[in-house]
């Protein structure tokens, strides 16, 4: 394998570590298999360029041919913008995933569950923000609020939940951390997951 190639791979794997993924996690989003990943990160394997799209995809990496001598500024801008919290970022997308394997866990004995799945979507869309760093306090209360249902049985406390993460997501939307906030006094105005929106 190339000195180029083990470029990639190591960046992919970084990527999916910063992202908190395993990577069986990242085979179901890709739809690379687990096996062909774990090659790829280990260089036991020349990467193909359409497994190549397929993870940067799954993992939000864009991929672009650039011209050789933009190359520093690209890589300054990428470590100004992509960087700037790399460890914190880590803390609440490895909760994020944490959660949403206990989800999976519950949600296989209650696949009709509108609740389990509205839940289920909330905590994908989590994945998407950027300031997501400030909310690792509230995304383990909600892994840990799911564990106790697994654990209890008491899977009416789901909708609860559900709507908890719904509400932490419109924060991270308009980047307002929950600890300026209290309880909401009112009803918001709109809602980001009405039908038809684009968000």
């Amino acid at each position: 394998m190339s000195y180029a190639s083990e470029n990639i791979a190591a960046s992919l794997k970084l990527a999916r570590e910063n992202k908190g993924l395993s990577q069986r996690e990242l085979s179901a989003r890709s739809g690379v298999p687990q096996s062909h990943i774990s090659k790829i990160e280990s260089n036991a394997v020349d990467l193909r360029l359409s497994s190549l799209a397929s993870l940067a995809h799954a993992l939000d990496l864009e991929l672009t041919m650039i011209p050789r001598k933009s190359v520093p500024a690209v890589r300054s801008i990428v470590r100004s913008t992509g960087s700037h919290k790399p460890h914190s970022n880590n803390d609440a997308l490895r909760e994020l995933a944490r959660a949403q394997r206990v989800l999976d866990t519950l949600s296989s004995s209650l696949p009709d569950n509108l609740a389990a799945n509205a839940l289920q979507k909330h905590l994908q869309e989590l994945n998407d923000f950027h300031n997501i760093w400030q909310e690792t306090g509230s995304i383990k209360r909600i892994r840990q609020d799911i564990e106790r249902i697994e654990g209890s049985g008491d899977f009416e406390k789901l909708e609860k939940i559900a709507k908890e993460t719904q509400r932490l997501r419109n924060m991270l939307a308009h980047n307002v951390p929950s600890h300026m906030i209290s309880e909401p006094i009112s009803r918001p105005a709109y809602s980001l997951d009405e039908e038809g929106s684009d968000g």
